[in-house]
């Protein structure tokens, strides 16, 4: 029986290539995208869940509000870790990493930048997957100044050579010792290592003050600890370890600031929910965002369905011509669930057909995927298994209802030729159509406000001027010191137009988040601003706009102590831009020996975005002192910039010796904060191509069908003196009133679904009319293009064929 059916599906074909080469065409593309977005889909919702006590490990983090500022952490404090074991029962072990960090590993001439590095405790192996293949955990890293590398690392520095109780050298400072070679763990964890030191090698591993939000911790509960109970004497923790500090900080207890607005909560995220799930700053490893899974997986259920509605919409258009074979067979003995059997037989093999399309292109275009998405998906066998699924499934779900709408034919009504003559059929078709082009419509509009987003956000204005600045590392506190001298001689070059060194720069790269009070603020109100030390000639390099007051200036002794504030940081102290000058700011803990520092404002800078366009501009405050600058920007000009660069190369072999030359440009830099976005955008239109790309498969093969069965009418009224154009018209109307029934559902679910992606961001194009006016008329367009081709082949041909047509 099944070599029958197959024999006769082999016949079909031959005799249908159009039509097989559709459905096989239209089925192979569609299951190709929906695999490679299950894979993406699978290794994002994968990150984090092997690990062996992962559902008992948490994420300490920080949820506070001050002055209406939120803030929202996965920094803590040094000291939490062994206290939270020593205070909560729930608790057994606790863990902190610090880093990523980026330094100069050398063993020897072997030395490259690396940016892996990581510091922690020695129980991290009870927290992360991370096996050692040499060394031991119980004393890998119980010492201070010992490393472990990943097996790649110890290969990059050692080769064949056993790594264990070597050194390196790390950001020619120190030796450290290798304890351990472990193997990096293939699967998706937001902690994925380099090299691994020991905690005790961070200068403030033993830090009590717990307001110094600097480090991660974990922490791992006991087997069926209850969670819920466990952050409820979270209050009462912040209560017993941080009153002290904060009543220090705000000059009134903790319980008074609790009542008049002011939030310190710590809040317990589990370790499995961190990659997706989560919204706290600081985070040590890539973060992902649950939106975009859901968005991906409706666009690749989207594919899958516009494919198999074209199934659906080409079988039940070609009843007409099937109508009699069921009636014969019908006749001849045949019973339905026989002609169900086989029509669902003929589907599968169909989408059987398209699987194997399917895999080529999956092979083909993963590579290409990978790049795109920044990910490293692969075939593993499993896939191959899951397309079989994928498979049997499509050729079900799409051929489901042919098989039993062909299999309830009467055989007298069909023999008669009756069926043509139904409207069921039609009206079936028509609601497929609509369907097909409410998904097209609603992923054009998310195609066009995803490049419009894309488009403002490199457009805006941020307030400073990002390109031409090439930004060198300071790796030494030596360089910060030899800083004046090394701007003096790069000076010297024509096409280098200024420089200075900063401890914050636009970017991520905002390093200290801490509190200010101004002398007319209450004791018990603090600021939170962003915070870093800059130079003098810092406003002219970054090309920031002074709105009052005056840049530093080396000629004042004062400004030593002085300030630069934003304009929200002004505002949120209650000033104008001009009142502001002259007031002056102190820093809690700010000054030698954790004593406050005062210093007067000297200006005020226009708001600039320092953070992406996620979030909304925050209060920045910048000080003028030689310490903790991390960064050289330098403005060059345009013209032979390679020759320029080497020029900067030269001057830092000098200026950083035994440091190898490296750089970055600002705007450059500053863009990479929407990788993410700009990734969506590629998968977006790419899967949203394909998807119209396959609705236009199946509108070409529906037209076909259309013009075929109005053959004989468009040979009347061209007898009767029709023009081709208006026959091409009458042939395009009734797909150009399905488009616009399409417009009408698609429109609204287009609108929700890309309002709430843009509520993502603080600043935002907005959802403009043409948008949705461009989406429908290019669906129109892509209509009328689909059937024009039929219509105008079916209004040019020769009337008297027509006429002797059937």
């Amino acid at each position: 029986m099944l070599r029958n059916y197959a024999r006769l599906f082999a016949r079909h074909l031959a005799r249908q290539k159009g039509y097989a080469f559709i459905n096989v065409a239209g089925l192979g593309v569609g299951m190709a995208a929906f695999v490679i977005i299950t894979l993406f889909i699978v290794g994002e919702l994968a990150y984090d869940q092997h690990h062996p006590h992962g559902d008992q490990i948490y994420q300490v983090q920080l949820d506070a509000a001050v002055m209406e500022q939120e803030l929202i952490t996965a920094s803590a404090p040094a000291v939490m870790a062994q206290a939270f074991i020593d205070e909560f029962p729930e608790i057994i072990d606790a863990t902190r990493i610090n880093g990523p960090s980026r330094l100069l590993v050398a063993n020897g001439e072997r030395r490259f930048y690396e940016e892996g590095y990581f510091q922690a405790d020695s129980s991290v192996f009870d927290f992360f997957t991370l096996p050692l293949v040499q060394g031991e955990e119980a004393t890998a890293l119980n010492r201070p100044y010992t490393i472990l590398l990943s097996e790649a690392t110890a290969q990059k520095y050692f080769g064949d050579v056993n790594p264990v109780g070597q050194t390196l050298r790390i950001d020619n400072r120190r030796d450290y010792e290798v304890t351990g070679v472990f193997r990096k763990d293939p699967r998706n964890a937001h902690f994925a290592p380099d090299l691994v030191a020991s905690f005790l090698s961070n200068p403030r591993w033993d830090d009590t003050m717990w307001l110094n939000n600097s480090f991660m911790t974990y922490v791992r509960l006991a087997e069926g600890a209850d969670v819920a109970a466990l952050q409820a004497k979270m209050p009462a923790a912040v209560q017993k370890f941080v009153g002290g500090e904060v009543e220090q900080f705000l000059g009134q207890p903790l319980e008074a600031a609790r009542a008049n607005g002011f939030r310190y909560d710590w809040v317990l995220q589990p370790l499995p929910t961190l990659y997706l799930h989560n919204t706290a700053d600081d985070q040590i490893g890539r973060a992902g965002d649950i939106r975009y899974v859901y968005l991906l997986g409706v666009i690749a259920l989207f594919v899958l369905l516009i494919a198999c509605i074209n199934f659906m919409n080409l079988a039940t258009a070609r009843a007409t011509g099937r109508a009699r074979e069921v009636g014969l067979r019908k006749v001849l003995g045949s019973e339905r669930p026989q002609l169900v059997r086989q029509f669902l037989m003929e589907s599968v093999l169909t989408a059987g057909l398209g699987m194997g399309v399917a895999t080529g292109l999956v092979v083909l275009a993963l590579p290409a995927f990978n790049e795109i998405a920044d990910v490293q998906l692969g075939f593993a066998p499993w896939v191959a298994v899951a397309m079989v699924g994928i498979a049997v499934a499509t050729g079900l779900l799409a051929g489901v209802y042919p098989a039993f709408v062909l299999s309830r034919f009467q055989p007298v009504v069909v023999l008669k030729g009756s069926f043509a003559r139904s409207t069921k059929g039609q009206w079936l078709r028509s609601g497929l159509v609509v369907g097909q082009f409410v998904i097209s419509i609603t992923l054009i509009i998310g195609t066009l406000v995803v490049f419009q987003q894309m488009q403002f956000l490199q457009d805006r204005d941020l307030g400073f001027a990002a390109d031409q600045v090439v930004v060198l590392p300071i790796e030494t506190a030596e360089g910060r010191r030899s800083f004046p001298t090394f701007r003096s001689e790069i000076l010297t070059h024509p096409n280098v137009i200024d420089a200075a060194a900063s401890g914050i720069l636009p970017g991520d790269h905002i390093h200290n988040t801490t509190g200010f009070r101004s002398e007319d603020m209450p004791q018990d109100q603090v600021m939170i601003a962003a915070f870093g030390e800059v130079t003098d000639d810092y406003v002219e390099t970054l090309g920031l706009e002074i709105v009052a007051g005056r840049d530093f200036d080396e000629a004042y002794a004062t400004d030593a102590e002085g300030w630069l504030l934003n304009e929200a940081a002004a505002r949120e102290m209650g000033y104008t831009p001009e009142e502001a000058v002259g007031r002056r700011v102190m820093r809690p803990f700010g000054g030698p020996d954790n004593t406050d520092r005062w210093g007067t404002v000297v200006g005020v800078l226009a708001d600039a975005h320092y953070e992406s366009l996620h979030r909304e501009i925050r209060p920045v405050i910048f000080g003028h002192a030689d310490q903790n600058q991390f960064y050289l920007p330098v403005r060059v000009a345009p013209e032979q910039l390679t020759e320029t660069l080497a020029f900067l190369e030269a001057k830092w072999t000098a200026f950083q010796p035994g440091f190898p030359f490296r750089y970055y440009f600002m705007d450059d830099d500053f863009q990479e904060q929407y990788a993410q976005e700009a990734r969506l955008s590629q998968v977006f239109t790419l899967f949203a191509s394909l998807a119209i790309l396959i609705a236009c498969l199946g509108l070409f093969g529906l037209a076909s069908f259309v013009t075929t069965a109005r053959t004989k009418e468009i040979g009347v009224r061209k007898v009767l003196g029709a023009s081709v154009t208006s026959i091409v018209g009458l042939l395009t109307k009734e797909f150009t009133l399905l488009v616009g029934v399409a417009c009408v559902l698609a429109f609204p679910l287009g609108y929700f679904a890309m309002s709430r992606w843009l509520d993502a961001f603080a600043y935002a194009v907005p959802l403009s009319a043409w948008v949705f006016v461009g989406a429908g008329m290019a669906a129109l367009l892509i209509a009328w293009l689909t059937v024009a081709y039929q219509s105008i082949r079916a209004a040019t041909a020769d009337p008297v064929r027509a006429l002797r047509y059937e």
